[in-house]
Parts: structure tokens; sequence; C-alpha cells
């Protein structure tokens, strides 16, 4: 598994003197050729197939849940050459987003179970990869990637097992360590609670329902296959539609504990404390959250965001 990096116009940097992470996008970061070989993947630790996979997922999610391109706040550019990197969702990222959540899906808990020696879950973990980087690199993604920079470049102690540890006798410039995917998925329930319950006045309504509900019933589907139908049930389609948001919610959080990742960022160290300026620090990252089906977006929000990420 892995980002899509081979796929985006788009670059994602550590701004040490600020302890802030962000993203650059222009059209001459595409590359000509991108080389994916699963083989590449062999001596990948299963936490760092965990992290960059659940990346992939979150990739899926955000982009096929993205606000419409005909939606965007920022209208119709005057030329084509003028429009963002990431458009909002549409025809064609949404093929690319639901083909890599479909495969995420199945793919993700088995190549984390085995990442040598799951040849098919590796190519397919690999494809999955590009093609959300297809969809995202189109569509953008939103809230999830928006939060993660902030909880990513203010962690203090915090260390995953299976990443490389520097050894820096300089305390004053140590720090923690969150993998991207963590500080991307661990925000997820939290927001999609947000994104996917708008108001029944909300021009979007219907259609963040909808895709809310999709993405819910592919891992819900997805889930009860894994663990062979043992007379569990997903909610139906109604119940679902009644609360989509929580829906989606719900269903990452099964995921996120069958792969034993942590919930809610109080686990990486964060408490209530820390939530202003976390929403403050991702208050800046407009080319994603501006993305979000649900708006607005402001300090307000996004403090009650980090509040509700604290504990799932």
């Amino acid at each position: 598994s892995g980002t899509g990096s081979e796929t985006t116009g788009v670059a994602i940097f550590d701004d040490v003197p600020t302890k802030s992470k962000t993203g650059i996008a222009h059209r001459r970061l595409k590359p000509t050729l991108g080389v994916v070989d699963p083989d590449n993947m062999k001596s990948m630790p299963s936490s760092v197939a965990k992290y960059s996979g659940i990346d992939v997922l979150c990739h899926a999610l955000e982009s096929y849940t993205a606000i419409p391109y005909t939606a965007r706040p920022s209208g119709r550019p005057d030329s084509p050459i003028l429009r963002p990197a990431y458009q909002g969702s549409n025809p064609i990222s949404d093929i690319w987003s639901l083909h890599a959540l479909r495969e995420c899906s199945q793919y993700l808990p088995r190549i984390v179970s085995d990442p040598a020696g799951d040849v098919e879950a590796r190519a397919k973990m690999c494809l999955a990869a590009s093609t959300a980087g297809m969809g995202f690199g189109n569509a953008g993604v939103h809230l999830c990637h928006g939060m993660s920079y902030a909880v990513a470049s203010q962690v203090k102690k915090f260390w995953v097992d299976g990443y490389p540890k520097m050894l820096n006798t300089d305390e004053e410039n140590d720090h923690g360590l969150v993998p991207h995917g963590l500080s991307v998925v661990i925000n997820a329930p939290s927001v999609f609670r947000f994104t996917g319950n708008l108001d029944k006045s909300d021009p979007l309504q219907q259609y963040a329902s909808d895709r809310h509900v999709e993405c819910a019933t592919i891992l819900a589907n997805a889930r009860l296959q894994r663990r062979g139908n043992t007379g569990q049930e997903i909610l139906s389609q109604r119940a679902m539609k009644d609360r989509p948001g929580d829906s989606l919610a719900n269903e990452l959080l099964e995921l996120m504990h069958e792969l034993d990742i942590p919930i809610g960022i109080r686990s990486l160290g964060y408490g209530e404390a820390d939530v202003e300026e976390l929403a403050k620090g991702t208050l800046p990252q407009h080319r994603v959250t501006k993305l979000s089906p649900r708006q607005p977006v402001d300090l307000e929000e996004l403090t009650n965001l980090f509040k509700d990420a604290l504990d799932m």
C-alpha cells in the first residue's frame, strides 16, 4: 500500500520553524511515469502497511464524499487552465475512488496480517493506492486530511511500533511521530458524523446522505464477508439514511478496532487543553477544508470536531 503520490500534483512537507505540516499543489508536480511494483513492499512492517493502507482508504472516502465540483465555493473559473488541483467530486474521480474503497475494504486487513506472504493483497493494495490517487488527485480530500496536519505536527511523545526512531539528545527539539495514515483516520469518525448529517434545508443534504450511506454499506458488507456472515447483520438502508454520518463513522470504528488502530486523539497524548491549538493549526488548510460537503468550516466547527475526536 502507498499514498498514490505517483498520480497526483500535490506534495506534502513539514515546516519545522512553525511546527506545521501542509501541502503544495502544481500541475508540474505530476510525474510523466510512475512504476508501482508490489515486490518493493515485501519487507514492509505490518504497522507501515496498516497506516499507509488506511490512508488509501481515507483518500477514497474523502474524495467520494467531497463537495461536488459543481458546488465548489470558488465557482467555475474563466478558463480550464485555472481550475484548482482539487476540484471536488466528479464523475471521473468517483470511478477511481469507489474502486479503491472496495479494494481496501477487502484487502487492507489481509495485507496488515501478512505483508510479505500475501502477494494478492499486496498487489491489490498497490492498485488501490494508485486508483485512490487518481480519485483524490482530481477531486481532493477534505477534513480528515485537513485536521491530520495539526495532529501530526503538534504531537509530543507518541510513537508507533514498527517505525524507526531517531535518537535525539536535544530535548528541546525532541518530538513524537504519528504516521500520516493514523493522523488522518483518527479524526475520520468525528468528521463523517459532521459531513454526513446535514440539515434538511441544505441543498447538498441528499447528496451527502447518499454518499455516506453508500460508503458505509461497502464497508459493512466487506466486514461481514471477512467474518463469514456469522449471524451478523448490517443496518438497513433506511436505518443508515436516518443517520448517514453515524453509520459511516461506526463502520470505520469497526475496522479500526479490527486493525488495532488507536481510537481518539487522546490516545496520542492530546487533551482538552490542546483542542484550540489543533483547531487553529487546521484553519489555514483551505485547500482541503473548503472541499467539505458541509460548510462553513470555521474555528468553531473545527474546535467541536477536535473535541469529538478526543474520545470515540
